[in-house]
């Protein structure tokens, strides 16, 4: 967000004076921004607040508009969270935010992800149900299929399947075929650098990820 700083003598009279300069230059560069840097710099702003300590008194805002501040992250307080943005340095707090959404799957689970690796297991290991598991990868450790078996022994209750595919370059999760999330980053390196974590809310959009999965699922090759 670009926002000319510079001040004239007279708007830097005072702290009364700089803010009546500011603010309509603020609310000119956020309102130039798209949809999604709108929502990278709320929750900056909101994150950097609650660092600050000022949790409470935003939360005491936020509530009358229905959001609110949940571990240090701007979210929804009356329906489920849809869409977050996650700074540099948050790998627990990601991690924990897809744990959770994987975890709602009771039927089915498709992962989308080139570059997967061991870390799905450990994601996996505790989910509740008995889903069929399908991963969609592109590089991944030459010991996969074997950890894949491994997994398999010991949690025979969920089902894996692995195929390689090009066919992807963004990450998805689908739940029970219904629920479609975009992942801005490998599951793997979540948090190390800043990303976003939608919900593919759009039905057109979400259909259309879905039939294309059906495809590429059925033609690609799967991981001997």
């Amino acid at each position: 967000m670009t926002v000319d700083w510079r001040l004239t003598e007279r708007e830097d009279y005072s702290h009364k004076y700089r803010r009546q300069a500011y603010r309509p230059r603020i609310n000119r560069a956020y309102e130039a921004l798209n949809r999604e840097d709108r929502l990278r710099v709320t929750f900056i702003v909101s994150a950097e607040l609650a660092r600050r300590g000022l949790a409470d008194k935003l939360n005491a805002d936020l509530q009358r508009i229905g959001w609110h501040i949940d571990g240090g992250i701007l979210a929804p307080a009356t329906e489920p969270v849809r869409e977050l943005f996650f700074p540099r340095g948050t790998q627990h707090d990601a991690y924990v935010r897809i744990r959770e959404i994987i975890h709602r799957a009771k039927r089915s689970l498709l992962i989308i992800d080139p570059y997967l690796d061991g870390t799905v297991f450990t994601i996996l290991a505790d989910i509740q149900g008995t889903p069929m598991v399908k991963l969609f990868a592109a590089n991944i450790p030459t010991d996969f299929a074997l950890e894949t078996a491994k997994f398999q022994q010991q949690h025979p209750q969920v089902q894996v399947e692995t195929r390689r595919s090009r066919d992807f370059h963004d990450r998805f999760i689908v739940i029970d075929e219904t629920e479609c999330w975009h992942i801005g980053c490998s599951i793997k390196d979540a948090g190390n650098k800043a990303f976003m974590l939608s919900g593919i809310k759009d039905s057109r959009n979400s259909e259309a990820l879905l039939e294309t999965l059906r495809h590429t699922w059925a033609s690609a090759k799967s991981l001997a």
